[in-house]
């Protein structure tokens, strides 16, 4: 067992490497997240900004096949 204490940068440098082996994650988001991190531009704003980005493409991929 390794009793190393890991940095905070290194739990986050381990969670995106592996952030596409969560079952279920809807990989638009995944991409969007890791994009983010590995541009440095990883901040609430830019999170929620790209997120809601993707919700709007979703919604009118959504109205675009009910027509």
């Amino acid at each position: 067992m390794d009793d190393k204490i890991k940095s905070g940068k290194d739990v986050i440098n381990d969670f995106f490497a592996e952030i596409y082996n969560i079952p279920n994650a809807d990989k638009k988001t995944v991409d969007a997240l890791v994009e983010l991190y590995s541009q440095g531009k990883l901040s609430d704003k830019n999170v929620q900004n790209t997120l809601d980005e993707i919700v709007q493409k979703e919604l009118k991929q959504i109205d675009k096949e009910d027509e």
